[in-house]
């Protein structure tokens, strides 16, 4: 995959960059707030990145298009917040959100890793790709991911186990000894809870009394677990209404377009208002407006609105048989003959009236059970793929390490994890020389052909010796390479006689200030080109 050029902007000011080459790029500056970081940044929010521009540039205002190929086919994605328009060849695609351009890009641009996210398998998300190739200039973290929460560091890994054929479902972070170890201290603990029960603190506790107790925490881990299910079906539901909403809305103006009819020997389409005979197709939220009036573009659009609700008709055949199964699930629960409708419904009741250490218990019963299936989970997988997932890590350390050594000979301490402990955060040139350490481990393990994108790989003071090696090692790579720095007053144009570094000066921009009425001419002709319409 090769980054082609980028285009910023809007109907009073633009910017664009089409001097990238397609090894070795270095774009430079003799200060700071030169433009670097936004073409950096707008290059990766194209790409579905989070954005994170510099506070001072209001990226809500521009559109932002990015030239790409991959395996010989061009591809010109804009975006306007969450909303993209792909151009590939004479064929447009409008995408109304994240998530239908994710569906595209993995299956017309690049297929995207598969991880296992609350038991079911999905494509990763784009933000969590791109850190696997690229590190910008803030926000370092050695020891987790970027943007923690809903990802985790274990998706991320097992993203890595994907990108290389593995089909690893499990956290490897915990081994099943950690997970077998956590299991016997929470059945210790709900011993605890059950000799606690003032039941049987009585000297002469009735066997009937026991037994009724025990049922009854039985009935309640068999109501959790319907309840469990009946949460799951919901939120299948929820997903599938949205699915078929989306689908509906795209039929409808699939409908109107088709309907169209331009060529009447009576007369032609106008507009009442104006009397224009031209006809604008909007996108959701008004990004985006395409001139309609022509058959050519037309069909293309009708044509990206049919693959649209394809896509959402697969949606909602998954989701359907998802909702199924959770069905299925709960008819085996119900019809068990251990325990009465009529029993389910009074321990229903008497569920409202639980104490702290009952519900402790079904938190506990839940936990176990949901330890159990991790285990076998794990189980399940071959040793030849543990083992694979193990070597996997072990040789993109090895990479890491064999690299760090290059760049410093002096240094004595050995990485010894893809991400630093918690309370052992690398900060400075410790930080960075981590970053492009992994980068470039990640490249030689994974054999991934992303560009390797690395804003400011200078930052907190790399010693020129150190910077050297760093560009020695990383033109062994296959990847075109991207990086950005400021460099100092002695050492200006450097770049430009190093062979093998495509150097882009960016020293004569204004501060704080890259887009200019200079740049707007191309840049409408380059939307012109996607058949999209601005205000």
């Amino acid at each position: 995959m090769v980054i082609k050029s980028i285009f910023i902007g809007n109907s009073t000011e633009a910017f664009l960059e089409d001097k990238f080459d397609e090894k070795f790029n270095i774009l430079y500056s003799g200060d700071n707030n030169k433009g670097k970081t936004i073409v950096i940044q707008s290059i990766l929010y194209c790409m579905g990145n989070n954005p994170v521009f510099p506070s001072s540039f209001n990226y809500e205002e521009f559109y932002f298009i990015l030239t790409l190929e991959s395996d010989g086919e061009f591809f010109d994605i804009c975006r306007r917040r969450n909303n993209f328009v792909i151009k590939k060849s004479q064929e447009i695609y409008v995408f109304d959100n994240l998530s239908e351009f994710k569906n595209y890009w993995s299956k017309n641009i690049h297929g995207l890793p598969i991880i296992i996210k609350d038991g079911k398998k999905r494509l990763s998300d784009l933000e969590l790709l791109v850190q696997v190739f690229f590190t910008g200039q803030d926000k370092k973290v050695t020891h987790d991911i970027l943007n923690k929460g809903w990802l985790k560091k274990s998706d991320f890994i097992n993203m890595l186990y994907s990108m290389v054929g593995i089909d690893n479902g499990f956290d490897t972070n915990q081994s099943i000894e950690e997970l077998r170890n956590t299991k016997d201290k929470l059945k210790i603990e709900k011993d605890n809870l059950l000799k606690k029960n003032k039941i049987l603190k009585k000297n002469n506790i009735a066997l009937e009394t026991l037994s009724y107790t025990n049922k009854k925490l039985a009935l309640d881990e068999k109501l959790k677990k319907i309840a469990d299910i009946k949460e799951s079906i919901i939120i299948l539901n929820s997903y599938s209404n949205n699915a078929i909403k989306h689908k509906t809305k795209n039929e409808l103006v699939l409908k109107e377009l088709k309907s169209l009819n331009r060529a009447m020997k009576v007369g032609q389409i106008s507009c009442m208002n104006c009397g224009s005979n031209h006809i604008f197709y909007e996108s959701a939220g008004a990004e985006f407006n395409f001139d309609i009036s022509t058959p050519e573009v037309r069909s293309q659009i009708v044509k990206s609105i049919e693959e649209k609700i394809d896509n959402y008709e697969e949606e909602i055949n998954r989701l359907s048989a998802e909702v199924a199964i959770q069905q299925e699930k709960m008819n085996e629960i119900l019809e068990t003959e251990d325990f009465s409708l009529e029993e389910l419904l009074i321990a229903k009741i008497s569920l409202n009236g639980t104490q702290n250490d009952d519900k402790r218990l079904s938190e506990i019963m839940k936990e176990i059970k949901s330890i159990e299936e991790q285990i076998e989970l794990a189980s399940s997988n071959s040793k030849s793929i543990n083992e694979e997932s193990k070597a996997i890590l072990e040789r993109i350390v090895d990479e890491m390490n064999l690299f760090n050594e290059y760049i410093d000979p002096s240094i004595t301490n050995q990485y010894k994890d893809i991400f630093t402990p918690k309370n052992k955060t690398y900060s400075g040139s410790e930080g960075t020389q981590f970053h492009l350490a992994r980068m470039y481990a990640f490249s030689k393990v994974l054999m991934h052909d992303y560009p390797i994108v690395v804003d400011s790989f200078r930052a907190e003071d790399l010693s020129t010796e150190r910077e050297q090696r760093v560009l020695d090692k990383f033109s062994e790579l296959k990847n075109q390479i991207i990086f950005t720095t400021t460099l100092k007053e002695e050492e200006n144009l450097k770049y430009d006689s190093i062979d093998g570094i495509n150097g882009i000066n960016y020293s004569g921009h204004k501060n704080y200030k890259i887009l200019q009425q200079v740049y707007v001419c191309d840049f409408m002709k380059k939307l012109d080109s996607m058949s999209i319409q601005i205000k």
